[in-house]
């Protein structure tokens, strides 16, 4: 009787201690000790099983009657305490506050699908953006457990910021994955899952946004010769083309549900077309947590009026590539633009805002090159224009330096020894210069090499640089001249170019011997004799020398090059009391201009003292 009463009291006792323990209780599988925007939440009701309720903010949701309670993409709606009941009782209260951003890490896809093949498996990329990798690793939730993803320590330090690594292969329906580090900063999850038809539904990883666009496509395995595709929602039709790919421009809460497709494809060319239907995949929509606005209207810039102060501003872009690449950190866009999609996003150490607003640029040309280039197009045609001006002032210098010696008039100047008659000087025209320049007589005195002056001295001829010539002047005193007479010339030897000797003669000193033999007279000043022609340029002997026609003072002719024909004859009034070409005394001579195009121009300069019109 005793040991009955004993064993009574046992079970007694044992039934009270279940009852404590299966007293049920709300946690959650993914251990997130922080809830972002978006995340994948999933609750279980421990010591329970079977039918369970749930209770949200302490109303049950009628929805939801299994040992686990699965939210696809919190928001902030799903900020709240949490409770399940079994057998009658009722859990402690689970609260979950969902933060209205992102986690500071993003985990996406690198290669593959969100929906593969049994045994299949894709590779997913980690990137840290504030902070490094150090201390960083991944886990998985698959066949209802958890399970940590082995990464290599070398990729993990402090030197780097992005990860690439591929998990092993996926042979339950659904994968969940994410990231986080020993001070509980973590990633954004994502989900993998798997189908085993040839025909697969693909949707994004995570939910869609509300007002975004979303695009949903039908793929079939091995090929993508797909020749019709028929979309359904809930078993509803809504698209029915060719089109392998249907979307949605401005998503809504009415498009969430689960979406299917059906594709008719062919393996080849000639191959019998087959017609597939897909599995059910579920699409969430989800209000957007907080948004970056990138603005166009002064080049590319980003701001976050809900974000962090310190917040910094991330740029990424995208072309042919589904994932978007980083392009930079600054609150505006400065670097290079090529075509394709760019858009930004807010940055602190335990968070990030969603993308921004996309800017499209369709054209390969960024607008600051395309300045930068009109500015190159204007320097240049600027540069071609002062050439071409350039060239035209030339051209027109040249002009106006054929006709230095032509349109000047003559001047009747003192000649050295003091003679009323004497040379006329030739001016050149105002602000011309010419290369190879020679000076004409001087009537002021040089100064020689010692310092003193001389009476009746010349200046030197000067020629531009480049050519090889020889210049010599008169020797003062008793110099020889050219015929041994005392006081002369020295001859100015010009370059022998091309075979051609070209002998220029100065006055002699006063007294000297003439070229011929005369005493006091003039030298012949010759030109090469280029192309046949032969030129002679006379001056005027000195005082007392002989005419042309033998008269005591008087001129020699200047005569012209006969190109073409023509004779061109220049005449210099001749000095004082000097005959004329006619005999007269003192008077004039006719300086002919040449006879182009058949007219006859007469040039008249007025005579000496006394001379006749």
């Amino acid at each position: 009787m005793m040991g009955m009463t004993y064993l009574f009291l046992i079970l007694a006792v044992f039934s009270v201690v279940v009852k404590i323990q299966l007293k049920p209780q709300v946690s959650m599988v993914l251990t997130f000790k922080q809830v972002y925007s978006g995340d994948t939440i999933i609750l279980s009701c421990d010591n329970s099983t079977g039918k369970v309720k749930w209770f949200f903010n302490k109303n049950e949701d009628q929805n939801q009657a299994n040992q686990t309670w699965s939210i696809g993409a919190a928001s902030a709606k799903n900020s709240g305490s949490y409770e399940c009941e079994y057998n009658g009782q009722r859990s402690d209260n689970f609260t979950i506050n969902v933060l209205e951003y992102l986690p500071p890490a993003t985990l996406s896809i690198k290669s593959g699908e969100p929906v593969i093949n049994i045994d299949g498996s894709v590779v997913l990329e980690l990137l840290v953006e504030e902070e490094s990798l150090f201390g960083w690793c991944c886990w998985v939730y698959r066949g209802g457990k958890v399970q940590k993803i082995k990464l290599k320590e070398s990729l993990t330090t402090e030197k780097h910021k992005v990860l690439t690594f591929q998990p092993d292969k996926l042979t339950e329906n659904i994968a969940i994955y994410w990231c986080s580090d020993t001070a509980n900063l973590r990633s954004t999850p994502i989900t993998i899952k798997t189908s085993d038809r040839v025909v697969r539904m693909m949707i994004l990883p995570g939910p869609a946004l509300l007002g975004e666009k979303l695009s949903l496509r039908c793929v079939v395995s091995g090929t993508d010769r797909i020749s019709h595709t028929i979309f359904y929602k809930d078993t509803q039709a809504i698209s029915d083309s060719s089109i392998s790919s249907y979307v949605i421009d401005n998503v809504t809460e009415s498009d969430q549900g689960k979406y299917s497709c059906q594709a008719t494809f062919t393996r080849s060319d000639k191959g019998k077309p087959n017609t597939v239907i897909s599995t059910q995949q579920e699409l969430i929509v989800s209000a957007p947590p907080m948004k970056a606005v990138l603005s166009e209207s002064a080049g590319l810039s980003c701001s976050c009026s809900s974000c962090p102060s310190g917040a910094s501003y991330h740029w990424y872009y995208k072309q042919h590539n589904p994932q978007w690449l980083p392009k930079g950190v600054s609150n505006s866009y400065t670097d290079s633009m090529s075509a394709g999609s760019y858009a930004c996003r807010a940055v602190w150490k335990n968070g990030r805002s969603a993308l921004s607003n996309i800017h499209h640029l369709t054209d390969d040309v960024d607008p600051r090159p395309t300045v930068l280039l009109i500015t190159i197009v204007v320097i240049v045609l600027g540069v071609v224009l002062v050439i071409v001006g350039a060239i035209l002032m030339y051209h027109k210098r040249r002009t106006d330096e054929e006709s230095i010696y032509q349109d000047v008039p003559l001047m009747t100047v003192k000649s050295q020894d003091g003679g009323d008659g004497g040379y006329e000087e030739l001016h050149k025209k105002d602000g011309t210069k010419r290369e190879g320049e020679y000076d004409t007589l001087n009537t002021t005195p040089a100064e020689p090499a010692g310092g003193e002056k001389t009476e009746g001295a010349y200046e030197a001829l000067k020629k531009g640089e480049g050519k090889e010539e020889e210049y010599h002047t008169l020797e003062e005193g008793a110099a020889k001249g050219g015929d041994g007479g005392n006081g002369g010339y020295e001859a100015l030897k010009k370059s022998k170019d091309g075979g051609t000797g070209d002998l220029y003669h100065t006055l002699g000193e006063k007294g000297a011997k003439g070229g011929d033999g005369g005493d006091g007279g003039y030298e012949a000043l010759k030109k090469s004799q280029d192309g046949g022609t032969g030129d002679l340029y006379h001056t005027l002997g000195e005082k007392g020398a002989k005419g042309g026609d033998g008269g005591d003072g008087g001129y020699e002719a200047l005569k012209k090059s006969q190109d073409g024909g023509t004779g061109d004859l220049y005449h210099t009034l001749g000095e004082k009391g000097a005959k004329g070409g006619d005999g007269g005394d003192g008077g004039y001579e006719a300086l002919k201009k040449s006879k182009d195009g058949g007219t006859e121009d007469l040039l008249h300069a007025l005579g000496a003292e006394g001379g006749k019109e």
